[in-house]
């Protein structure tokens, strides 16, 4: 087939040759007759050549491919190309087959000599069942450590000390409770074996460790030792009938010991007074800190938390609304005509009469005094609601003393000159806390008339009632030897007859 398409072609080119020949010769008569034979000579070699096409025998060490044009072997003997037998294929569809694969086309285009890469065997992976892989076990991430505050209570001793201790082993932000006990309290009926108290709080579910600490061991250093926070409560069942110059002189003797030892131990402490009077006993421990120059006015604050409930309960009530969302703030003093409740700021958009404004002024008043003749073997039977009001107080300067809250508390505290003018140094008045303690003391609120005249007689009183703890403190601060033989009992160390239950005997 393809050697009939050959002879074709060179028909075709010879045909083609003579015709221009012709035309040469016609055109050019005049021209050379040495140009003509070379046309002529031209064309007769095209009709001699041959160009014979073919496939090339499958090599031994190459691959099968097309290649290219290759001329016939020429004859040794009569020098003209001889003629090959080019093998019949077995068919058209093999031919088409084997010439798909070897990289040409089906119709007589001239092939390239191609060169296959060598063929790597691949090996065949059997996969393997697909199973779901072992549980790799997370390590547990060990939680942050939670910060916590080391809170002291002096004068735990009283039911009331165990109530506070009871609220606060519930605060999450108090890491260490320590509980003192001021006095030997095995012969009252009113009260329980601090130690035996402390076991029971350690049944609580909460992280937080109570220990006791008793007088008779000297263990008020131990107890204060690294606190954040002192809480110092009432050490002895007083009377609120009686006057408040007795009142103090009981009192004053163990809150300056309490005050000596926190500035030995625990100067930087945030100290919060619950004593009565809260009014005398603030001024007394700011002059024993002065002393020993660890006073910091932004770490004292007298407490208000129990006037301020109450006075914000009964005018809850007198509204008929619920306790949560109404708030009277107290200014002034702490107790007694000191104490001046402002109802004016108990509901925005809404004053009470003055009648009845002044009718629940003296209720609250006297609500330490009515409480204090209640019936009962023990002189004071309002433990559980100031228990509540104290613990409260402690959460909210603990939390902000952590930075996580900025609270807004009542407060007995030293007031700034340029802020409020006034005869008594210390008076109660809102306040901010933060981390460093009282930073911001926001002074007198916008009173009515009658709050501004209360406020004129308090003011009064409390100046008289700061130069007694002055002119007390002026003479009882050198030495013991000074204090009246009823005092004196304060400090000198008591015989404890149950060794066995003090804090630290079993150790």
């Amino acid at each position: 087939m393809y050697s009939t398409k050959v002879l074709s072609l060179t028909k075709v080119i010879s045909e083609n040759a003579l015709c221009s020949s012709r035309i040469l010769t016609n055109n050019s008569l005049n021209s050379d007759s040495q140009q003509s034979r070379n046309i002529l000579n031209t064309s007769r070699s095209l009709l001699n050549k041959r160009v014979n096409r073919g496939y090339a025998k499958k090599p031994s060490s190459e691959c099968r491919k097309a290649c290219v044009d290759i001329p016939r072997e020429v004859d040794s003997v009569c020098g003209e190309p001889c003629e090959r037998k080019i093998k019949k294929k077995q068919g058209i569809l093999h031919k088409i087959k084997l010439k798909i694969i070897e990289g040409g086309t089906n119709f007589g285009t001239p092939f390239r000599r191609l060169q296959c890469p060598d063929k790597v065997c691949k090996e065949v992976v059997v996969p393997e069942p697909k199973e779901l892989p072992d549980p790799v076990p997370k390590p547990t991430a060990l939680p942050a450590p939670r910060p916590g505050l080391q809170v002291s209570v002096l004068g735990a001793d009283t039911n009331l000390g165990q109530y506070v201790a009871l609220l606060l082993k519930q605060c999450p932000c108090i890491k260490k409770l320590r509980l003192y006990e001021a006095k030997d309290t095995s012969c009252s009926e009113c009260n329980r074996n601090l130690c035996e108290v402390v076991h029971d709080l350690h049944h609580i579910d909460t992280n937080c460790l109570v220990e006791a600490f008793s007088c008779a061991r000297c263990d008020l250093q131990r107890c204060l030792q690294n606190s954040d926070i002192v809480l110092l409560l009432e050490s002895g069942s007083v009377s609120m009938d009686m006057p408040i110059e007795n009142r103090f002189n009981f009192q004053a003797p163990i809150v300056k010991a309490y005050a000596d030892a926190i500035a030995k131990e625990c100067p930087n402490a945030f100290i919060i007074v619950c004593t009565t009077p809260i009014e005398c006993m603030v001024p007394l421990i700011a002059e024993t800190m002065k002393e020993t120059g660890w006073y910091n006015p932004r770490k004292l604050l007298g407490s208000l938390a129990v006037p301020e409930m109450r006075a914000s309960t009964l005018a809850a009530r007198a509204l008929c609304l619920e306790p949560y969302y109404v708030h009277v703030p107290c200014v002034c003093g702490t107790e007694g005509p000191t104490l001046v409740p402002l109802f004016s700021k108990a509901l925005q958009y809404f004053n009470f009469s003055e009648h009845n404004a002044e009718m629940l002024t003296r209720t609250i008043r006297s609500a330490a005094s009515a409480v204090a003749r209640a019936d009962g073997t023990c002189i004071r039977t309002a433990e559980l609601s100031e228990a509540h009001a104290v613990a409260g107080l402690v959460a909210k300067v603990a939390w902000a003393l952590l930075c996580k809250d900025v609270p807004r508390v009542s407060g007995f505290v030293e007031t700034d000159p340029a802020q409020v003018v006034s005869p008594a140094r210390f008076i109660a008045n809102a306040v901010e806390i933060t981390g460093s303690g009282i930073t911001k003391s926001l002074g007198l609120l916008k009173m009515s008339d009658l709050e501004v005249t209360q406020v004129d007689h308090a003011l009064n009183k409390l100046y008289f009632t700061q130069k007694m703890v002055y002119n007390w403190y002026c003479k009882y601060s050198s030495s013991t030897e000074k204090l009246d033989a009823c005092q004196t009992h304060f400090f000198n160390p008591q015989i404890n007859q149950r060794f066995e239950d003090c804090a630290y005997a079993t150790l």
